[in-house]
């Protein structure tokens, strides 16, 4: 074999090392690095659990499965509840009038070229206090040598105008959004479901006090919490959107440097210096990249070191094995 093949072997079999090495690293740091979750929801609630627990007493003290309870609902309720929740059904959604007042959720965007981002988000967040709001969320960062700040507010949705004209007072605004949405129709037909789920458990609270069986009082508790659990589901809901409705949502995004914040802009004019700036940014994160594999490369040297013997072991017991058999021939 000559000399040359030997080398560009040597060279390859490093490359795959490094390669093997890279992926080994990055799954090392995928297996270190915790997973940053966000939930975002809200909590409409569910059944209560002392009629839960109550049934399941009544039902271990009689020896009673969750199978026989079941099939204690379709006798004693189809017997006893269905004539008397049968009017309950004829309950409507009332009718939005043209006076009704219009529930609707409003959120606006703004993105601004700022003197002070810092001093900015202060004054933002010292104006929606005082018109009764709060700040839902505040970040402060640097995309390369730019301060940069994301904030959140909610406001009473009768201030969202005046908060949208106060807050553009602050600087120079790049790009701004408003979006409303109308959720009236949801509401009053959640408001209908809700009384008839209302009506229906007053009717099962009037047959459980008549009921005098252990079976029909676990019938009728089990039906009970099923409804109860709508109701709250219900309740949650509409809480939702009435606190959606009277506080409305303005994100700001500032900055002193226009060509980072995002923009709704899609005029076609040509930025070389804007252009210049992203350039140098992503050469910056290039280098921040090619530095932490530098960095991780380093901290595995010792399992570099163990894999380079093992391959500088097994050369040498081949060579002199292949030393051996060509003294042997000769």
């Amino acid at each position: 074999m000559s000399k040359a093949i030997k080398i560009i072997l040597l060279l390859a079999g490093a490359f795959f090392l490094v390669a093997v090495g890279i992926v080994i690293i990055n799954w090392s740091r995928y297996q270190i690095m915790p997973m940053a979750t966000t939930n975002y929801g809200y909590d409409v609630g569910y059944a209560p659990s002392g009629v839960m627990a109550e049934s399941a007493s009544l039902g271990m003290a009689t020896g009673l499965s969750a199978l026989d309870a079941g099939s204690a609902v379709r006798t004693f309720v189809s017997k006893v509840v269905s004539p008397q929740v049968a009017s309950v059904n004829s309950v409507s959604a009332p009718e939005m009038s043209n006076t009704t007042d219009r529930m609707v959720v409003k959120v606006g965007s703004l993105s601004m070229v700022v003197t002070d981002v810092n001093e900015t988000i202060k004054n933002i967040a010292d104006y929606a206090y005082k018109q009764n709001g709060y700040v839902v969320s505040s970040n402060v960062y640097k995309r390369g040598l730019s301060p940069y700040g994301t904030l959140i507010i909610k406001i009473p949705a009768k201030s969202f105008d005046e908060g949208l004209n106060e807050v553009k007072s602050l600087g120079e605004v790049v790009s701004d959004s408003v979006n409303g949405q109308d959720v009236t129709e949801e509401y009053v037909d959640l408001d209908a479901q809700l009384r008839n789920l209302q009506a229906t458990e007053k009717q099962f609270l009037t047959i459980l006090a008549k009921a005098e069986k252990i079976t029909d009082i676990l019938a009728v508790q089990r039906e009970l919490t099923q409804v109860r659990g709508q109701i709250e589901q219900l309740q949650g809901r509409m809480k939702y959107l009435r606190q959606s409705a009277d506080m409305s949502t303005i994100t700001v995004d500032l900055s002193t440097d226009p060509s980072v914040l995002p923009s709704v802009d899609n005029s076609k004019v040509w930025k070389p210096w804007a252009e210049v700036k992203t350039a140098a940014r992503a050469l910056v994160e290039v280098g921040k990249k090619l530095v932490n594999q530098l960095i991780w490369l380093v901290i595995f040297v010792p399992i570099w070191l163990v894999i380079g013997l093992v391959v500088w072991v097994v050369v040498r017991v081949v060579k002199k094995i292949r030393g051996k058999g060509k003294f042997k021939l000769e």
